[in-house]
């Protein structure tokens, strides 16, 4: 297809609507939003393109109605939609577009200017229904905990005022009502440009997707930016506003029959595909996860406080890149579509990325239910945390029938595919179903239980049944391995071999594959910056021994256990006091479930009695931090800690244990203290191995850390370095990938 020919005939249809952002579309982002306006060559543009017969031109931005008047004063023809959506001038006049039934949001902007009060240049922005935190100029050293602290209380407010949501911007946290969306401006421009408008949507961050699924068959929409490497509905892309210029002064010559620029200054296709329409090029590979993964490197603070802490990235990035495949996932946006589309870019060489988008009512059935509410707990042994419901059931049905009619038309029949995780137990069965005949492997990131505690789920024998659908079923551990061929041999008439499953005719191969880390990158040298941050916090312990507990906020982590042992052994050694301070790192996670927001408030509350019962005015026992670190920052801690404390209830693998491992200096290591329920005990032999379950005992092995002799430290260091090194991130794909190719042959 030539790249001229849509637009030209964009061109020249009649009547024609532009709908555009402004921020970061039409103008560069400024520090602050009143220094970002618009120039001559973009008023010039707008002025030209509104006068031209049969054409109708839109302003759609967040910023305030007052904002937009000043900057459009000379352009009386160019309607204007302020605040999302929830004004708009047409005809001179400002109207309001709906009345939302919402509650005003006046606590929140309480909340978020309080926030703000000691954080050199962050401002909250209020408008009629919304409020915006803006961080653009906060320092990186203030902006991660602001950031965290402000998405706590937004979301806290939120969840009491289920009329409201909280967006993500660039560089700014907004709270708006939900009524509120750019979207409602598309029918309304339609309509005052007259009986069989097309639309031209521009726009270039996530509060401008929803304009996009909005644009109808006959209309154009177009992502300016790189779109944080996000997956867009947009179907065009364009680099940046000065593109988007120039873009628009092509606009204008063709749609005047003047001589037009060539093709270059046109937006390229993103590599989109209607549903039902495969690749050109069969795909070598295809990996499925929950998530769609962030795959380029990250710019700010905050997009690192976002980043998963799992090594899954880091392991199949170069796979996949190496093979020429692509990575499926879930883009983080809802739509109510019942099909929605499956879509792929691949930009600066990194694997090609493909999505699907969940109804609302699925994603709250199958991620926060029965995911994150059934098999979560269930799989980490804690039952008395799980809960059941048919409607949750058949959600996760649902999704994994979605998942895998996008597997489906994105691969060849005779394609690999490689699932991951607890959430696609049901993907081999429904590519089977499709047709599809090359290998399908699985590797659960999680532990497996036993068959007693998987018998639990209603749907035992039918998530069994669909997991045997797999050519290759992986698992972390020999003990996760033997569980799950012990529930089979219960609950399934399969027949079961040592490493193998008899099943219909086909044998499924069942495999441990030990997850590693990139060993290299927590030997890396901080900047000057990130060495200064954490300088700043170990000096505020010194000169105390430092014990380190890192983790993401989930019960399974034990860090209620970890804070109990630890202000136990305090009250047990009290000559240890002003001796050894905790530094207790929690990464924020799944902050929309209750369960989780419960977890916080106990580990706080804990933090607080602790540092109560036995802190002294020069000395605080707990130091908590609910952020994330960048593995720069991680790297720098593990070195300064004389005891990491890894102690989950029960984990898949747990790679902080390996990561701490990695950062030492073999000259001066710290004791890792493990415990035993973690996958990673199963190499890591050597490390000083601990129950989190009891309390006494977690309390004098942390004793036992503490006074080790250097001699034995030195010893059990050497070992499991060695151990982390024999596994990495990439062997242990490889070594996945080769035995899923194995299945094909046999």
């Amino acid at each position: 297809m030539n790249p001229s020919d849509p637009w030209v005939a964009l061109a020249r249809h009649a009547p024609l609507a532009i709908l555009t952002d402004l921020d970061g579309t039409l103008i560069p982002f400024a520090p602050r939003p009143e220094e970002a306006r618009p120039g001559p060559a973009v008023l010039e543009v707008l002025a030209s393109l509104a006068s031209l017969p049969g054409t109708s031109v839109a302003i759609v931005s967040g910023r305030r109605r007052d904002q937009l008047d000043r900057m459009f004063t000379e352009l009386p023809a160019v309607s204007l939609v302020a605040e999302h959506g929830a004004w708009r001038r047409g005809d001179g006049a400002w109207q309001a577009a709906q009345t939302p039934r919402a509650t005003p949001p006046e606590g929140i902007a309480q909340v978020l200017e309080k926030l703000t009060a000691g954080v050199k240049r962050a401002f909250v922005e209020r408008k009629s229904w919304s409020v915006c935190l803006n961080y653009r100029e906060v320092s990186k050293r203030e902006k991660a905990a602001l950031v965290v602290a402000a998405q706590a209380a937004a979301g806290e407010w939120v969840r009491a005022h289920p009329e409201y949501e909280v967006l993500e911007a660039a560089e700014a946290l907004e709270v708006r009502a939900s009524a509120m969306k750019k979207s409602n401006a598309l029918a309304w421009l339609r309509e005052r440009a007259g009986v069989g408008a097309r639309v031209l949507v521009l726009g270039d961050d996530v509060t401008d997707e929803d304009m996009f699924r909005a644009a109808g068959p006959g209309d154009e929409s177009v992502i300016v930016g790189a779109a944080g490497g996000r997956s867009t509905a947009a179907r065009w892309r364009l680099a940046g506003p000065n593109e988007a210029g120039a873009f628009l002064n092509w606009l204008v010559g063709a749609r005047a029959d003047r001589p037009t620029p060539t093709p270059a200054a046109l937006p390229l296709l993103v590599s989109y595909r209607p549903r039902g329409k495969r690749l050109d090029v069969p795909l070598r590979l295809l990996v499925v996860s929950n998530r769609l993964p962030e795959l380029r490197s990250p710019v700010s603070p905050e997009e690192v406080r976002k980043r998963s802490v799992g090594g899954l990235v880091s392991a199949l990035e170069p796979v996949l890149s190496k093979r020429g495949g692509m990575w499926l996932g879930w883009s983080g946006q809802t739509s109510p579509a019942d099909s929605p589309p499956v879509g792929g870019t691949a930009e600066n060489g990194s694997p090609g990325l493909a999505w699907v988008e969940l109804p609302p009512d699925a994603y709250e059935l199958y991620y926060n239910g029965f995911c994150n509410r059934s098999l979560w707990p269930l799989f980490h042994t804690l039952p008395g945390r799980a809960r059941f419901a048919d409607a949750e059931w058949e959600a996760y049905r649902r999704v994994n029938a979605m998942y895998g009619a996008a597997a489906a038309e994105l691969v060849s029949d005779a394609s690999p595919v490689w699932a991951h995780d607890y959430h696609l137990y049901l993907l081999g069965a429904e590519l089977r179903r499709l047709g599809h005949k090359g290998p399908i492997g699985h590797f659960l990131h999680v532990p497996f239980p036993s068959v007693d505690v998987f018998s639990m789920i209603p749907w035992a024998e039918q998530l069994l049944d669909g997991m045997l659908e797999f050519d290759l079923l992986g698992f972390h551990t020999r003990r996760f391995a033997e569980n799950f061929l012990q529930a089979v041999g219960v609950l399934s008439p399969a027949a079961v071999g040592d490493d193998v499953v008899e099943h219909r005719g086909r044998r499924v191969r069942v495999g441990v594959f030990p997850i590693g880390i990139v060993t290299g990158k927590f030997q890396e040298a901080a900047d000057t910056e990130t060495a200064a941050e954490i300088s700043a916090l170990l000096q505020a312990t010194a000169p105390a021994k430092l014990v380190l507990g890192v983790d993401r906020l989930d019960y399974t982590k034990g860090i209620p256990e970890r804070l109990e042992a630890f202000g136990h052994f305090l009250a047990q050694h009290p000559e240890w006091k002003g001796r050894v301070s905790l530094v207790q790192v929690s990464v924020p996670s799944r902050a929309d479930i209750p369960e989780y927001a419960e977890q916080r408030q106990r580990i706080e509350n804990l933090v607080g009695r602790i540092n109560g019962e036995h802190g002294e005015a020069h000395w605080v026992p707990v130091r908590y931090l609910y952020r994330s670190y960048p593995h720069t920052h991680l790297a720098q801690l593990y070195r300064a800690a004389d005891v990491a404390m890894v102690t989950p209830l029960r984990d898949g693998m747990n790679l902080v244990a390996k990561e701490f491992v990695a950062a030492q200096d073999p000259a001066r290591p710290g004791v890792l203290l493990l415990s035993r329920f973690a996958g990673a005990a199963e190499e890591m032999k050597d490390a000083l191995l601990t129950n989190p379950w009891h309390t006494d005992g977690m309390a004098r092995d942390l004793l036992r850390a503490l006074e080790m002799p250097e001699a034995e430290r030195l010893a059990r260091h050497a070992k499991l370095a060695a151990a982390v090194a024999r596994t990495t991130a990439a062997s242990w794909a490889e070594d996945f990938l080769a035995a899923l190719e194995a299945c094909r042959s046999r």
